[in-house]
């Protein structure tokens, strides 16, 4: 896509592109009209390049139970690599640029201050560049991640990186806002570009893949400008997402972790053979169960909500793989299970949240002991954790990786692994 600025609404960046946001945050943007997007890689320039060699374009297929639907997104202006800094401050220190989103993964808004290696540190240059430019009219950084308070964290991440008076102006030109986004997005299967390519003439080499289901909840926190995502199927702007966001993360997300690693334990490779299993069926449900009493929404809504995961988690046709949402199991399984064990007022009350910190422990020990890597970023802890021969020591040492764990659930998933379903 290549449009005059001029006659643009305004422009949007997005750090992090990948699969995730190409289904939901540049979709809606096209819904929206009006808006140029300029995108940068969350890693290397592979990204980048694709896309740039396609005009921007690629295409979506929404892969239902029964048939594929296929879109061309035509949205994207330009794509950068994320060490383009100079190319970052320069969108970010131009007053069209109003609005900035991010999918930067959980890990993401803790990577500290330095850019070469942390997506909010490169954003805070980018802001100083939009203050030195003088630039008075309001930005809105909006956060896509699966994390709760995803607003706040990256808030406290690009405040990390600015100096008193940068975090002065930050406070009077910059809006944070939280947002909850709810579809599912494997990678794409080696068909999905000869189909984009049958129904709209792209040779696309990086075609995405989705789901039917679609939901973007969306806080209501702008000063200035932002595109009219409410105009896309599926996007609520709200007062408040936080609610939205827990029943997210604990019941889609939690029960994406509890089957990608208990899944694989007993032998499944993919969501649909994980969700079809008796016995991690079970630990779905009991999970499900623990998860929904922490949430103060209607039964009848939950039930609805829960009902709509199974029918999407037993799509044959979706085939998204539990390998793949097993990465960076010491970042999610702190903020998807361990609170949901802390308001149940403990294991003993939490044993379908015990069973996924369990099968993560089983599954990181198997792969490590068959020579296979764990992407995680704590990946060298985790291969000396799951090496050591004494069960009791290395369940305590793979549990004390994460995050506000406790000699007592150390414990309790000690009992449960040798529970888990094996093949």
């Amino acid at each position: 896509m290549s449009t005059d600025p001029r006659a643009l609404d305004g422009r949007l960046v997005h750090l992090g592109i990948g699969n995730f946001a190409r289904s939901h945050t540049l979709l809606a943007t096209q819904r929206a009209g009006g808006w140029g997007v300029s995108v940068v890689t969350g890693r290397t320039a592979a990204m980048a390049d694709a896309l740039n060699a396609q005009g921007g374009k690629y295409g979506l297929v929404v892969r239902g139970p029964e048939e594929d639907e296929v879109e061309l997104i035509d949205v994207i202006d330009e794509a950068y690599a994320a060490d383009d800094v100079d190319a970052l401050k320069r969108l970010v220190a131009d007053p069209l640029t109003a609005v900035v989103t991010l999918t930067i993964t959980e890990k993401g808004y803790a990577a500290g201050t330095d850019p070469a290696t942390s997506a909010p540190a490169r954003l805070a240059l980018a802001l100083q560049a939009r203050r030195e430019a003088g630039v008075e009219e309001p930005i809105a950084l909006v956060s896509c991640d699966n994390l709760t308070g995803n607003g706040e964290a990256l808030r406290e991440a690009v405040l990390a990186c600015l100096d008193a008076e940068a975090q002065a102006w930050f406070a009077e030109h910059v809006d944070v806002v939280s947002t909850m986004v709810d579809r599912i997005t494997p990678s794409a299967d080696a068909g999905a570009g000869d189909l984009v390519r049958e129904r709209t003439g792209l040779d696309d080499q990086v075609p995405v893949v989705t789901e039917p289901f679609t939901e973007w909840i969306i806080e209501d926190g702008f000063r200035g400008r932002r595109p009219a995502w409410e105009r896309a199927e599926g996007v609520q702007i709200v007062p408040d997402v936080s609610i939205h966001e827990l029943r997210k993360l604990r019941l889609l997300n939690g029960a994406h972790t509890l089957m990608a690693y208990a899944g694989q334990v007993a032998g499944a490779e993919r969501v649909d053979e994980a969700i079809s299993h008796p016995e991690v069926r079970a630990l779905v449900e009991a999970l499900w169960d623990e998860a929904r009493s922490t949430l103060d929404l209607p039964a009848d809504e939950l039930d609805a909500y829960t009902a709509a995961l199974e029918e999407r988690f037993r799509n044959p046709r979706l085939a998204d793989n539990l390998i793949r949402i097993a990465a960076d199991g010491t970042s999610k399984l702190p903020v998807r299970a361990l609170p949901v064990i802390a308001e149940r007022g403990g294991p003993a009350q939490a044993p379908g949240e015990v069973s996924a910190v369990a099968a993560w422990t089983a599954w990181v020990t198997d792969r490590v002991r068959a020579g296979h890597e764990v992407a995680d970023p704590q990946a060298e802890a985790i291969v000396a954790a799951a090496g050591l021969e004494d069960d009791r020591e290395r369940v305590a040492a793979l549990v004390g990786l994460l995050d506000g764990a406790t000699d007592e659930l150390a414990a309790a998933v000690l009992a449960e692994e040798p529970r888990l379903p094996r093949p």
